[in-house]
């Protein structure tokens, strides 16, 4: 998974741009008479990639204006961010206003990563005194604070869609399912990016990004009982690169984190009945561009379009309606 390649600090510069601060699928068209299935359930899995999650917003504002049900959802890493927001109640607009006006990566990554190394001696220095924190960088209780905030506090048993988030716990080396306590708890650990956020312990586990084992967590959905799971894959696409390019900082890096995540999310995805993978490209795990998260929701948007006949069908297989269309997707 990408986070392995993250560990390394020339490998994390070479990734991240510093652009101004600012569950079983099967799927289809169902006419207006079809009636949903009493034991049917769709699943909704979110996979993880940092900024270009608002992919994932895109994504969700076409499913909700086609009346595609979510019974479900599980989210890994920027997944569960989106996911937690929108089973807690948000619309799709709603939370594409925390990605556009940079609220979500302002509060995630208060400074950028070069800003804040340069106070690495100084927060490390409590260690001289016998004071040893988890390891990471960042140590992400504001970004706690923020999801809370903006949530109410919400418990995650409380929400109006059942929601897991996917977390990698360190101690044993298995993937997780979150599915009580408070969201921002939950969030800050899915998201929790080893090395560079310090991971959050919970009772007896210590939980880092999910991502590290289950980057699109198809099984966990069907796991919380998804008959019908739709995947959102927001990786980078492998393409040819020139050789001269290699010999840029950092390219290394860039080219063998898409070719592993392409890999390993290929086959999870291949459980799931659809899967809607918009184009990502050029978006870095990291961005602060605002002009990213445009791009990353206008190509959700895309994505999701296209999919729908597929979904249509599929779900018409499965003897599941869909709801009345909501207000149009700009």
């Amino acid at each position: 998974m990408f986070l392995k390649k993250l560990l390394a600090l020339a490998s994390v510069v070479g990734l991240l741009s510093f652009g101004p601060a600012n569950a079983q699928l099967t799927g289809g068209t169902v006419s207006e008479g079809a009636a949903k299935s009493s034991t049917a359930k769709v699943g909704l899995a979110l996979g993880g990639g940092g900024s270009r999650g608002s992919a994932h917003v895109g994504v969700l504002k076409v499913l909700v204006e086609e009346g595609v049900p979510i019974d479900l959802i599980a989210g890994t890493s920027i997944g569960s961010v989106v996911g937690g927001f929108y089973s807690y109640g948000m619309s799709p607009d709603a939370i594409a206003f925390e990605f556009t006006k940079d609220h979500f990566i302002k509060e995630w990554m208060p400074r950028p990563l070069l800003v804040k190394m340069l106070f690495i001696p100084y927060e490390q220095s409590p260690r001289l005194i016998g004071i040893k924190p988890y390891d990471g960088i960042y140590k992400g209780e504001r970004f706690q604070n923020y999801v809370n905030k903006v949530c109410n506090g919400a418990r995650i048993e409380q929400l109006k869609i059942p929601f897991a988030a996917i977390c990698t716990n360190v101690v044993d080396g298995k993937s997780y399912k979150i599915r009580e306590g408070d969201l921002g708890t939950a969030m800050r650990a899915s998201t929790a990016v080893p090395g560079l956020k310090r991971p959050v312990q919970i009772g007896d586990k210590l939980y880092c990004d999910g991502g590290l084992i289950c980057n699109v967590p198809v099984e966990h959905v069907k796991e919380m009982g998804a008959d019908f799971v739709i995947a959102v894959n927001i990786d980078e696409h492998v393409s040819e690169v020139p050789l001269h390019k290699f010999r840029a900082l950092g390219s290394m890096a860039k080219q063998a984190l898409r070719i592993d995540l392409n890999h390993s999310d290929a086959e999870l995805c291949a459980k799931a009945n659809v899967v809607i993978h918009p184009n990502t490209d050029g978006i870095t795990l990291i961005s602060r561009k605002k002009s990213d998260g445009v791009m990353g929701i206008e190509h959700g948007v895309r994505a999701a379009r296209e999919a729908m006949p597929e979904i249509r069908s599929k779900l018409l297989a499965a003897g599941i309606a869909l709801k009345p269309k909501a207000t149009s997707v700009d």
